[in-house]
């Protein structure tokens, strides 16, 4: 298979009789789901949509953007997935940078694309009977609806395997949001991976998707699909709600990012000791990647789901799983936790100095990659491209990581993140993992603040497990037992939540933001 048509045509008709997807009220098989792909794929033909337009889905997780997906594999366009938090403005921007064709969207993004988007073929919303659809759009539920006449819905597709097949935008938290392209050639070697890396059945495993399906649940999601696997969308992430689900679908696949991970841990723990059952023993594998988690997070969540944890590491850029820790790796327990894993086949990762020479194992520099995961460049941006792609293949992450003696490798920080403080780096991540140490600690973020004589100063944000009381000077005595002197925070505010970004992480930058609104620049940036 050279491309994702073909892979997605041989599912449809691998597994024609099979569920593929729950959309609310029932399944829809594979043969329906290629079906209505198809009929997409011609209704948005019809509409002047052609080979290579891109398409910006900006959906809660539902069956549609499946069948949507599929219909762009399926004729030759380009997905661009993108959270549906994300604000009508945000998602208008994205489409003016990759001049979109069509955007499908939420109601409450509709305004603002109106008003701000670039020149479309088709604008559809999901009204869900909500709303009527603003004159010319088109409302979701006629564009996925079942075709009268299937067999009159075939076409020929390019068969282009370094074609792009989706662009997958940065997260936007520290400036205008690029699209790394990815190829189809990207895309199958990351379905490889996870095939290799994770217990991939096919017919019989059920995913659920309470993780953004737009990101990395979506991506772990299709290396399922596309072997067999019926997919059940959630549109919203409740912890509660997610463990019944679990229960009644019979799920086996749970791809999650770490702050619903830790969440779903604390919501399993108190329905045991509540005297429910649950149904966990189902779950053959819980993938999860995006950022980072505590040693002590990923332990109580090993101890509740048992040897089914696969920690994934990847980048828009060069996609997961570049490294993987396994579930084997969980059991292993210590201070293994706080790695990303070991390189994944077909990946090459080094970590480097600033000059671009590799280091022993144990020091630290930054992380660089190679293989068919990591994208050709940034759409239509050049510059950008070349400073993050050097000779040779290598992508440079910007992450700060180091090997150890045994091939893990261990991320300290993003680069961008780090705090200068007097002359000295302090890596926020670090610093985070000492304090999640801490007991009492739910979530954390550390960042840099302004100071008069240091330049930057160390700051941390923290939020009380529930019936939990913590202090400032609890956390700098957990800092100061841990780690050297100048890394302790010299500010902690004790708060009741964190943001979060459009993907389910800690929005450090957002925190960072309230203590430098004062300043005319961010230092260390």
């Amino acid at each position: 298979m050279s491309t994702l048509a073909a892979l997605a045509r041989q599912a449809h008709e691998r597994h024609a009789a099979l569920p593929a997807v729950h959309d609310g009220t029932g399944w829809l098989t594979f043969g329906e789901l290629g079906a209505t792909a198809r009929a997409v794929a011609v209704r948005l033909r019809e509409r002047g949509v052609e080979t290579g337009d891109r398409v910006v889905i900006a959906l809660r997780n539902q069956a549609a953007i499946l069948q949507i997906e599929h219909a762009v594999f399926l004729s030759g366009l380009v997905r661009v997935a993108v959270s549906s938090r994300l604000h009508g403005r945000e998602i208008a921007g994205i489409a003016h940078d990759c001049a979109a064709a069509v955007v499908v969207c939420e109601p409450e993004h509709v305004e603002a694309l109106v008003s701000a988007a670039p020149p479309l073929r088709a604008l559809v919303v999901d009204t869900a009977g909500r709303i009527e659809p603003p004159a010319g759009a088109v409302d979701l539920a006629g564009l996925v609806a079942a075709p009268e006449d299937p067999a009159r819905l075939d076409f020929a597709v390019p068969d282009d395997p370094d074609a792009p097949a989706a662009l997958m935008y940065t997260s936007g938290t520290t400036g205008d949001p690029k699209g790394a392209i990815v190829t189809h050639r990207m895309w199958l070697a990351m379905i490889r991976a996870l095939s290799e890396n994770l217990p991939i059945r096919g017919p019989g495993d059920v995913v659920l998707h309470v993780a953004p399906m737009s990101h990395f649940g979506g991506s772990v999601g299709s290396a399922y699909t596309f072997a067999g696997a019926a997919a059940v969308p959630l549109p919203r992430f409740e912890p509660g709600a997610a463990l019944a689900a679990v229960e009644r679908f019979g799920v086996t696949v749970l791809p999650l990012v770490p702050t619903m991970l830790k969440e779903l841990t604390v919501a399993a723990q108190a329905m045991t000791t509540g005297g429910g059952q649950g149904s966990l023993a189902g779950l053959a594998a819980v993938p999860y990647g995006g950022s980072a988690i505590s040693v002590p997070a990923a332990a109580r969540a090993s101890r509740v789901f048992g040897e089914v944890l696969y920690q994934c590491y990847g980048l828009s850029e060069a996609l997961a799983p570049l490294t993987v820790l396994s579930a084997a790796d969980h059991r292993h327990g210590g201070e293994r936790l706080a790695s990303a894993g070991r390189p994944v086949r077909g990946v090459e990762i080094e970590v480097v100095d600033a000059e671009g020479r590799a280091v022993p194992a144990g020091d630290t520099g930054e992380v660089r990659v190679r293989g068919e995961a990591v994208m050709p460049g940034y759409w239509n941006r050049p510059a950008e491209s070349a400073d993050v792609l050097g000779a040779g293949g290598w992508f440079r992450t910007g992450d700060i990581g180091r090997f150890d003696g045994e091939g893990y490798l261990y991320l300290v920080d993003r680069r961008r993140d780090v705090i200068v403080s007097g002359g000295f780096n302090v890596y926020p991540g670090e610093v985070e993992r000492a304090i999640a140490e801490l007991h009492g600690v739910h979530e954390v973020v550390v960042f840099g603040v302004p100071h008069a004589r240091w330049g930057e100063a160390v700051a941390a944000a923290v939020v009380p497990a529930p019936g939990c009381h913590l202090t400032a000077e609890d956390v700098v005595t957990a800092c100061r037992t841990r780690l050297a002197s100048y890394k302790k925070p010299l500010l902690v505010d004790v708060v009741d939540e964190l943001p979060l970004s459009s993907t389910g992480k800690i929005n450090r930058r957002e925190v960072r933001d309230r203590y430098w609104s004062a300043g005319g620049r961010h230092v260390g940036e």
